[in-house]
């Protein structure tokens, strides 16, 4: 790996930890929080690697990876007007075009090019997507996964983990009581927990898509910009990418982030409204498997990306994710329930909109992952 100094540090205690962590968390015992970088990432656009594959044109602003990465092509997606005729500055950037079809590529591929070297098993718990990235690229790395679902996960899903031969757990129960099967598993000494809720290379690599953003804008940030939020690691990495951004004075102002969840699993909008309760929050079941978080472990960081980025947290109802799956197909793009968010919150966020606004939406996941 190149010599390029980076440390974290813990959210919670302030614990020093050496990049790349040896486990995704703390590691005091009596603490086990969040780790993010201890300081801000300086963003260089000189350092930008024009020629390289995706999202790997950003090898050297990123915390340090081998010199030839692991790659399947991931990153550089298109962004592209919903409707080119159309007055307003309407985009998508179109994740679902990553080599497994969700954002999720990005922190996979950063995450096993990190862990060259140890030989263990890699594992994640996950609603699908995170589960297919990471057994992806552990099969590009010839190495060994086992991948956590819900056993009610989409079929689709499942069966693309098990065809790129990962050892599939299907749980019993709601997403945290998945990430509770993984997390006893995760304590084997021959097991890398390579966790997309967890492990801070993951938000670290979702910095990608914002910079990208800025570069197919023509290097400037646009207002606004509207993803899904389940567990928050793009929430959180695109918060940190336009940061970076604004930190070496590339943009003025931070984009407003907009947090879309719905509206049978809330659980950030519940916290901004001072009604959520860890560990007690209710979710009912939802086609937007994708969000489907009732206790993300890191809500206050997600809550802290809405409100430095004077940002919105909108909750979609079921019934308007179908149509609004079928809308963006009549428009070209087919994606999963999940991915649908965004554009099904328009309506609402509409009135907030100055005239002249550019307004980026994240389509997180294809729709051949989902009927």
């Amino acid at each position: 790996m190149p010599v390029k100094p980076f440390k974290l540090r813990c959210r919670y205690c302030n614990q020093p930890v050496d990049w790349p962590p040896q486990q995704p968390r703390c590691p005091r015992p009596t603490c086990r929080g969040p780790l993010q970088p201890k300081r801000n990432i300086t963003f260089d656009a000189h350092l930008i690697e024009l020629a390289a594959t995706g999202m790997w044109r950003y090898r050297h602003l990123l915390p340090p990876t081998p010199d030839n990465p692991i790659t399947l092509g991931e990153g550089w997606t298109p962004l592209l007007r919903l409707e080119p005729d159309s007055d307003q500055l309407l985009y998508v950037k179109n994740e679902t075009l990553n080599p497994t079809g969700s954002f999720k590529d990005r922190g996979a591929a950063f995450l096993i090019n990190t862990i060259q070297g140890q030989e263990k098993i890699v594992i994640d718990d996950s609603s699908g997507n995170a589960g297919a990235a990471l057994a992806a690229y552990a099969a590009r790395a010839e190495r060994q996964a086992r991948i956590f679902v819900p056993a009610a996960a989409p079929e689709a899903k499942k069966a693309q983990i098990r065809r790129y031969g990962a050892e599939l757990d299907e749980v019993e129960g709601d997403r945290d009581a998945v990430a509770q099967a993984a997390d006893i598993f995760a304590q084997r000494a021959d097991v890398f927990y390579a966790s997309h809720v967890w492990h801070p290379g993951y938000a670290l690599a979702m910095q990608t898509i914002a910079w990208e953003i800025w570069e197919q804008l023509g290097r400037r940030a646009p207002e606004w910009v509207i993803l899904p939020a389940g567990n928050g690691s793009l929430l959180r990495g695109v918060r940190w990418g336009f940061r970076a951004l604004q930190k070496a004075k590339y943009i003025k102002e931070l984009p407003r982030l907009v947090a879309v969840q719905v509206a049978n699993c809330a659980p950030l909008a519940a916290f901004m409204a001072g009604t959520y309760r860890a560990g007690r929050f209710q979710a009912r079941p939802t086609r937007a498997d994708g969000v489907a978080i009732p206790n993300p472990p890191l809500i206050e960081a997600m809550a802290a990306a809405v409100r430095k980025t004077r940002g919105r947290v909108v909750t979609i109802v079921e019934e308007a994710i179908r149509q609004t799956q079928i809308d963006l197909a009549q428009k070209g793009f087919y994606v999963e329930p999940t991915a649908a968010l965004p554009y099904a919150a328009l309506p609402q966020l509409q009135p907030h909109f100055s005239l002249n606004d550019t307004v980026v939406l994240i389509l997180t996941g294809h729709g051949f992952k989902a009927q």
